[in-house]
């Protein structure tokens, strides 16, 4: 169900860009990407508290699925949660609106616009924060069809209400913005009723849990250092190309997310399934069991990112024609550069469950925070020496990339006995030999071939070679088996 959902919502979501170009055009678009980065400089918060709560609902209901514990975590969760609305919305109208006024380089003309974008994106911001409690009891109990249907709604209703734009003589930025609110309103409605219908253990009672209370907060104090040190990176590093280059750079950076997205979500999908056995078999002291799965997630999601984006970084100027008809300046290379940051952060994306699962992320959420932090201050001192945008922008690939695989390896090594030379076999060997082959092959492709023929070419190619190169060097005998035994049950079905 998430692959399905997945390609429904990579192929709405592409066309829904191509017509907010065209309804917003590049400058409208980068404001509201500017603007919407001020917000999601908050978003640590979001962020922290969901892990804590997808932890703790996956972890009980792994452990004993001892309800009245399940019912405390909730509800505790959900207090935390509404209490954290409350102060966003207040930093949200005090700090937010004073960074949106003197930090962002927004033409006077458009102040008005995105003020109210602004609100609407605040708005859609505590909606998520609310929403994020009952999302974790969908994905803790693995219901991954609903969490595909309201990905799958959520696509078509952007592809609704960019038509709407097309075809109206309103503010189309403003409108954009409350039609964003209204979509995510009745996403949160669907979660909540749908939680109280099937699972009626999580009734939610405004109360101050002390205990529950007191591990939550504490588990969200560490996430909520490397979620804050991340969303200020990313909308840092944002603001500073506004600030040193312009909007242009902003709907690049907002293109290149896209993409990125597009290629993440086919991995993330697959690691979503994954996430809820890898903190169950944790719960239930199956270290062995956890290992392997670590190690088949890492392996299978590299080779499902690199499927899709190896043909898009050797074609990625003409998919952007294809996709936006008029492409902006720097979007072909942030594009390009994104995508082997996805790549590589695919390889160990599991490792970040594996850590949360222990509970101990003191030291791990101090690395990565570290690293992420020293993404935004190389941003800061390349731009101050005047170098080219692209070459700032990829310069993550070091720091938000290698850098972070480093110390997940390390924590995954010290907190769980993870086996490092069992890693370097099974996943980091076969990922060289596969870049050695492909690489050198797609270049010769690409220079020789052009448009259309170039691109089926890649694409085949890349399938070609993760089919052969996967089946020998990354799929063991018991996985071999297993899938000849499940395209053999399919095929007499």
């Amino acid at each position: 169900m998430l692959y399905c959902r997945t390609a429904v919502v990579l192929f709405v979501s592409l066309y829904t860009t191509r017509l907010l170009l065209k309804a917003l055009g590049a400058d409208d678009l980068g404001i509201y990407n500017v603007v919407g980065g001020v917000v999601a400089l908050m978003s640590f918060f979001r962020s922290s508290l969901s892990k804590a709560t997808s932890r703790f609902i996956t972890f009980e209901a792994g452990r004993n699925n001892d309800s009245n514990n399940l019912a405390r975590i909730f509800s505790s969760a959900m207090t935390i949660h509404i209490i954290i609305t409350a102060a966003v919305f207040v930093l949200g109208e005090t700090v937010g609106l004073l960074i949106l006024s003197y930090w962002t380089d927004i033409p006077e003309t458009r102040q008005t616009a995105a003020f109210w974008v602004y609100q609407c994106s605040l708005v859609i911001f505590c909606i998520h924060i609310l929403s994020s409690p009952y999302e974790a009891i969908v994905i803790a109990y693995e219901k991954m069809s609903v969490f595909a249907y309201i990905s799958i709604f959520s696509a078509f209703s952007k592809l609704g209400i960019a038509i709407i734009m097309l075809n109206s003589a309103l503010d189309r930025l403003v409108l954009y913005g409350v039609l964003l609110v209204v979509m995510d309103m009745l996403v949160f409605i669907f979660y909540y009723i749908y939680d109280r219908k099937n699972y009626p253990i999580f009734r939610f009672h405004f109360n101050w849990d002390a205990e529950y209370s007191r591990r939550l907060l504490g588990f969200s104090g560490w996430t909520l250092l490397g979620s804050s040190a991340n969303a200020a990176t990313q909308q840092g590093v944002s603001l500073l190309f506004n600030n040193f280059v312009g909007l242009v750079a902003n709907t690049a950076l907002g293109f290149a997310n896209q993409v990125s997205g597009a290629v993440s979500q086919f991995v993330h999908s697959f690691q979503t399934a994954f996430n809820p056995q890898i903190i169950k078999l944790y719960a239930q002291h199956e270290l062995e069991q956890m290992h392997l799965l670590m190690i088949r997630s890492s392996k299978f999601c590299f080779l499902l990112a690199y499927l899709f984006a190896l043909p898009l970084i050797a074609n990625m100027e003409f998919v952007l024609q294809l996709w936006l008809g008029e492409v902006p300046r720097y979007t072909v290379e942030f594009c390009q550069l994104i995508l082997v940051c996805c790549v590589i952060d695919s390889t160990t994306g599991v490792f970040n469950t594996s850590i949360t699962a222990t509970g101990n992320i003191k030291g791990f959420q101090i690395g990565i925070s570290i690293s992420f932090l020293l993404d935004l201050a190389t941003a800061a001192v390349l731009l101050l020496l005047h170098m080219p945008a692209p070459l700032v922008f990829g310069s993550r690939i070091l720091t938000r990339g290698l850098i972070n695989m480093v110390i997940e390896l390390y924590f995954v090594r010290k907190q769980l006995s993870f086996s490092l030379r069992k890693y370097l076999k099974a996943v980091l060997v076969p990922i060289s030999t596969i870049l050695m082959v492909s690489v050198p092959l797609m270049w010769i492709t690409i220079s020789n071939l052009d448009g259309w023929r170039c691109f089926v070419v890649a694409c085949v190619l890349s399938a070609i070679l993760c089919a052969i190169v996967g089946w020998l060097v990354f799929l063991n005998k018991s996985e071999k088996h297993a899938l000849i035994d499940t395209i053999k049950t399919r095929v007499m079905r």
